[in-house]
């Protein structure tokens, strides 16, 4: 009598009891790991509006704009809502005849938020042909619909228009903003 290849009924129960509990280990790492490539995602992004804003005004020998938007005309409204690059000839923040939208960005997800806080309060940035920004700098701090701050990022724009990203440099598993002070959400 030939011998059938295959599994036995205690072989399968055995194999999905420890497929089980390796799961139910590893479930939990991955949320973290999806929420840490949210934070990644979300800050190369706002870097890569920047760069292109600094390298569009310095191409353009213009003023370039970047700022939440509503409407993908003018400035206004909350960073959660999208913004716009966009060259910006007199400075007014408003997409004229002679302007050019370079870049739109969609809203955030639904319980996401990213905050522009700025020397001065104002609540949008320029920069002028030299690369430079327009007597500003500031932080974009952006909060995961979690509101669990181990994941909240902070982007650091400084007056020449570079950037740096917020660091865990205590190790307790909180980024700290430019000031040394831990990240919270709100």
């Amino acid at each position: 009598m030939g011998r059938t290849a295959g599994m036995t009924l205690l072989e399968i129960l055995l194999t999905l009891g420890l497929l089980g509990v390796l799961l139910s280990v590893a479930l939990p790492d991955l949320g973290n790991w999806a929420e840490s490539a949210r934070a990644h995602a979300i800050t190369r992004s706002l870097a890569t509006q920047i760069a292109l804003a600094r390298s569009a005004a310095a191409a353009r020998q213009q003023w370039v704009s970047v700022c939440p938007t509503v409407d993908n005309l003018r400035c206004g409204g909350s960073w959660n809502q999208g913004s716009m690059v966009f060259s910006d000839r007199n400075g007014d923040r408003r997409v004229s005849q002679d302007d050019v939208v370079i870049r739109l960005n969609g809203p955030l997800p639904a319980g996401e938020t990213l905050q522009w806080r700025a020397f001065g309060s104002r609540p949008y940035l320029q920069i002028e042909p030299s690369g430079f920004m327009r007597h500003q700098s500031g932080n974009f701090t952006w909060c995961p619909a979690s509101r669990d701050a181990r994941f909240a990022r902070q982007l650091v724009v400084n007056a020449t228009g570079r950037v740096r990203v917020s660091q865990d440099s205590d190790g307790d598993g909180i980024d700290e903003d430019s000031a040394g002070n831990p990240l919270t959400c709100l």
